[in-house]
């Protein structure tokens, strides 16, 4: 119990007598008195002492005591503040609800007794203790949520950075025809472990982005089968190496949907590969999907492991792992179906588990607005529409300072048939551009000194760095890196681990853009 003498109270009253009485009470059951007698007086001192209760009278000469009290409660720096409302003239219950719907926290008439004035202060006060440790947990585990975002933007960089030259090695060692096979089959799982590493990091940066409602789609209008498509040949490689070949169903008719295709992509892939993951080498996987009414019903179904009746509800919780041992030895971070629940609902849709027990497979049907259209004939592509990387001697400058990373760039561009220049930091990478007239420049972000995004802004300023193109290679791969990204002058973000075809795909996008304007 925390003493009285902790406390302070505002006594508000313009009638001198009964101010005195009242603060006289109080002081002598040990509180902190300060006094007002005008409203306007009174809203200075709650600013400035910060009382934790106001004992306001409802009739002031300058101002209505119901309008201090919203003026009070409307301000966020003091609506915590108690307010116990006092009246000797506006007794009636309808005054007393006015009152308390104004924002009051109690409401005494006069004349009270010293008894009942004290009991009432005692329990406010009360309240008001309790609401304090509520805000202070409540600021506590705000603190620890952004230093939890924090980590995981963190841990996404430091994973990504030294997946870029794993992955870079592979793809040198792809270039080559006459691998030894046992070298090709260590190549090829140390390709698709690094896959299952870049989702999983994904993965927990989309948990961060969807706890704090970051998620943005990037709708237009999408053919359904174009992106189940995509979905299967996205989690090809994880199938296949469980040993399964899924038999597919897809809608004749022209079905579209409105939606994200990134984020449509990754529903049905976490789905697909759930699916594979759980179902023993030999099991069956279907998709199939169908159009009903304004609807496209999309199910993902196999005969593997299945789901517990009792553990059923709780599949799309977070962090949720379904017991058993061969599951546990195929399981995740268990945060893949909360994500997939969270991506179907921004698009409009549901998704419901259902399974039949344990050993008894399981399906997952997802539900999305969805309309039918005629197929439209597709247009040619314009030639140079979209750029690859068929075009020989780009002039490309990569900026990193990490030493591999730029060595693996370099390796795979001059392969592609590109001309390759490096630098380990901002400031040389500037010097060389005058010499070297670079046509794009892949730029690390989080370098040591003179960081990406000041070294996009000082190639930007320069007349030579007006038209080059300028690409953020980084591990960071938050909303706030894109945006100050755009801010800076850059013209795309790829995030690590980034293969030579996708950054030769976007160097070639960014150039014709130029061009056209």
């Amino acid at each position: 119990m925390i003493e009285a003498s902790a406390y302070t109270i505002l006594n508000v009253d313009d009638d001198e007598a009964g101010r005195y009485a009242k603060s006289r009470i109080l002081k002598r059951a040990g509180y902190n008195v300060i006094e007002s007698d005008k409203g306007a007086d009174t809203l200075k001192l709650v600013l400035s002492e910060r009382p934790q209760l106001v004992l306001l009278d409802v009739m002031l000469p300058d101002m209505n005591g119901l309008d201090v009290c919203r003026s009070i409660k409307h301000d966020p720096s003091t609506a915590h503040i108690m307010i116990l409302q006092v009246s000797a003239t506006h007794v009636s219950d309808a005054d007393r609800i006015q009152g308390l719907e104004g924002g009051a926290d109690g409401y005494l008439t006069e004349p009270m007794e010293a008894e009942e004035l004290l009991a009432t202060v005692k329990a406010l006060l009360r309240l008001y203790q309790r609401e304090e440790e509520n805000r202070r947990l409540l600021g506590q585990l705000r603190d620890a949520d952004r230093r939890k975002n924090e980590f995981l933007a963190t841990l996404s960089h430091e994973l990504r950075n030294p997946l870029y030259p794993i992955r870079a090695a592979v793809e040198i060692m792809r270039l080559k025809d006459d691998l030894d096979p046992d070298i090709q089959f260590s190549r090829d799982v140390i390709d698709q472990q690094v896959n299952h590493l870049t989702r999983l990091i994904d993965d927990l940066l989309d948990v961060a982005r969807i706890t704090r409602d970051k998620i943005e789609l990037r709708r237009g209008k999408l053919r359904l089968v174009d992106v189940l498509n995509g979905a299967l040949a996205s989690s090809r490689t994880v199938i296949e190496a469980h040993g399964h070949y899924p038999t597919v169903a897809l809608p004749a008719e022209s079905v579209w949907i409105d939606g994200d295709t990134v984020r449509l992509t990754q529903i049905f892939v976490n789905l697909l590969s759930n699916a594979a993951k759980y179902t023993p080498k030999g099991g069956n996987i279907w998709l199939s999907a169908y159009a009903e009414n304004d609807k496209a019903i999309v199910s993902v179904k196999d005969d593997g492991i299945g789901i517990a009746s009792d553990q059923l509800p709780h599949v799309f919780e977070m962090f949720y792992q379904v017991d058993g041992s061969l599951e546990r030895s195929q399981a995740g971070l268990g945060i893949g179906l909360t994500l997939t629940r969270r991506l179907v609902e921004l698009h409009g849709g549901t998704i419901e588990a259902r399974s039949g027990g344990s050993g008894k497979g399981s399906e997952f049907l997802v539900t999305l607005p969805a309309f039918i259209e005629q197929e439209l004939a597709q247009p040619a592509e314009p030639p140079g529409g979209t750029r690859n990387e068929s075009k020989a001697n780009w002039r490309i400058l990569v900026v990193d300072d990490g030493r591999n990373t730029r060595e693996m760039y370099s390796v795979l561009l001059r392969k592609q048939g590109h001309e390759v220049d490096t630098a380990p930091d901002g400031k040389t990478g500037i010097e060389k551009i005058e010499s070297f007239r670079p046509d794009a420049i892949l730029l690390d972000v989080g370098m040591p000194g003179l960081n990406g995004f000041d070294t996009c802004e000082r190639i930007r300023a320069q007349p030579s760095g007006k038209n080059v193109a300028l690409i953020a290679v980084t591990g960071w791969a938050q909303d706030e890196v894109q945006q100050r990204a755009q801010a800076a002058g850059f013209d795309e973000v790829l995030v690590k681990p980034v293969g030579p075809q996708e950054i030769l795909q976007s160097v070639g996008n960014i150039l014709e853009r130029k061009q056209a304007h």
